[in-house]
């Protein structure tokens, strides 16, 4: 059944949202006469030609001829639907809309949703918490900081601290009174086998949040701090997440890939958090999967049809599996894309850390276009 969303409240959302305010959460603007002016997420210019009317509740961009009002801002930075729009407003502004048009099945899987992003969103803080403000912490603390990850990354990204034991997120919930289905459902906790009751998923790890683009947590992955296997883990598949069409850093990523037009492709979260220290914003990683066709759709909305992907892979035997793996979903999607193979022993946070930006950005210059990198490595084997 489809959502209705009835005009009355159209106009109470359109009344109530201010589009500077809007626009200003994704766009640097800068105020000119009665207007504000600043560089287009639509498209890749350095002459700031988009501009965002107060008066008119209105913005415009004279390179690329976006415009329309807080609605279509919305719909066309996020991808999504005009239902899907007016009720991201509505929920920032504090205008209630109806939902007696849902059907009942509607209804539970959105009260469900609502519930699992309530229960993530919790957890993080809970993580948090944990790696800033508790003894428990301190060890992971000092692990992050050896790793070369600035305490400003930590908080942009939201990292956290799991501790050691089996009943932490699992106490900390019963303590709220939240049931623990919603909870296991999320992928926090796992039941028991042979006895009732649930443990935690997470334990003595680094926790990395896993946001979608609306800002929402729909997952979680955890780094080990000793020599227990694995020592990455992710967030099983829920409701809210799927690994196969989730990018980590994504939600940071997006503007600087717009503008760009040009997104840079690592596997591992430490790797994209050295990428983003390190100046280079418009990049994202895979989340313990290969690249599938969904993360390609994804990018080519926001680097538009000619925009540019640069794999990063190490050089040893799992990077250049990992690369060709990759090459026949790029070449059947058509877009322009090269791989860039790291020195032997490195890999992207290592070499970063150690190397820095601008040595970085020239072994990126002579990365191989897809046949290239195709011919040699059929030429090597």
């Amino acid at each position: 059944m489809t959502i209705f969303i009835p005009e009355d409240k159209v106009l109470e959302i359109k009344n109530a949202a201010d589009i500077v305010e809007v626009v200003s959460e994704s766009v640097l603007l800068k105020k000119t006469g009665k207007n504000y002016v600043g560089l287009c997420p639509f498209h890749s210019e350095k002459t700031p030609s988009f501009t965002v009317s107060p008066q008119k509740q209105i913005f415009y961009c004279f390179g690329c001829a976006a415009g329309g009002n807080v609605f279509s801002f919305i719909m066309k930075r996020d991808g999504i639907s005009f239902p899907e729009a007016a009720r991201i407003l509505s929920r920032q502004y504090g205008i209630n809309i109806p939902v007696q048009t849902m059907s009942k099945e509607q209804k539970r899987l959105r009260s469900e949703r609502e519930n699992l992003l309530t229960v993530n969103r919790q957890a993080m803080e809970f993580f948090q918490s944990n790696l800033f403000n508790a003894s428990s912490g301190k060890q992971a603390l000092i692990y992050l900081k050896k790793r070369g990850i600035s305490q400003e990354t930590m908080e942009i990204f939201k990292l956290g601290y799991a501790p050691t034991g089996w009943n932490n997120i699992n106490n900390f919930f019963q303590k709220k009174k939240i049931p623990l289905d919603i909870v296991k459902k999320a992928g926090l906790i796992v039941k028991r086998e042979k006895k009732d009751g649930f443990y935690d998923r997470f334990r003595n790890r680094i926790i990395f949040p896993i946001f979608n683009v609306n800002m929402h947590v729909i997952g979680f992955g955890g780094r080990v701090l000793t020599d227990d296997l694995p020592k990455y883990l992710n967030s099983p598949e829920t409701p809210i997440y799927n690994k196969s069409s989730s990018l980590y850093g994504l939600h940071r990523a997006r503007q600087k890939c717009r503008e760009t037009e040009t997104v840079y492709i690592v596997e591992g979260y430490f790797d994209l958090l050295a990428l983003h220290q390190n100046g280079i914003q418009n990049s994202v990683a895979t989340l313990g999967t290969s690249i599938t066709v969904d993360h390609v759709h994804i990018l080519r909305n926001v680097i538009g049809k000619d925009g540019h992907v640069v794999l990063v892979f190490d050089s040893d035997d799992a990077g250049m599996k990992a690369a060709l793996r990759s090459l026949g979903i790029f070449m059947n999607a058509e877009v322009d894309t090269n791989i860039m193979l790291l020195p032997p022993g490195h890999d992207p946070d290592s070499y970063l850390f150690e190397f820095g930006y601008e040595s970085f950005f020239d072994i990126a210059k002579s990365a191989k276009s897809l046949i290239s990198f195709l011919i040699d490595a059929l030429i090597e084997k």
